[in-house]
């Protein structure tokens, strides 16, 4: 299984309501794709958003990511953010949101588990 999270910081706060419409239709798309789990996750000031999905494998992420409202996102993603991290991880569930935030704050994120 492949776990794939994503981190998000938001330039302004005037981009948040945004970032929030364009995130609901990708939470839409993930229902309707062969996602087995999600979850969203920001920290408190609202301007670093984390997503985190649960695939089968390296295909169904890959063609998640490349079509639909997700393609759309990823060419607007510069309107929003100007830092985005992807981490892919090898693991059988979802993961302690504790525990993968800290991937992104380690110097190499590791991506086994």
């Amino acid at each position: 299984m492949i776990v794939s999270v994503t981190k998000i910081e938001l330039t302004a706060y005037s981009k948040l309501l945004a970032f929030m419409q364009l995130n609901q239709q990708i939470i839409e798309q993930l229902k309707q794709s062969p996602c087995k789990k999600y979850k969203l996750s920001c920290n408190w000031n609202l301007k670093v958003w984390y997503t985190m999905t649960l695939w089968e494998n390296e295909q169904e992420v890959n063609d998640f990511y490349r079509n639909g409202i997700h393609v759309t996102a990823m060419k607007q993603a510069s309107m929003f953010s100007s830092h985005i991290k992807s981490i892919r991880i090898h693991h059988h569930d979802l993961k302690p949101w504790k525990e993968v935030k800290a991937l992104f704050n380690s110097p190499k994120p590791s991506a086994n588990d």
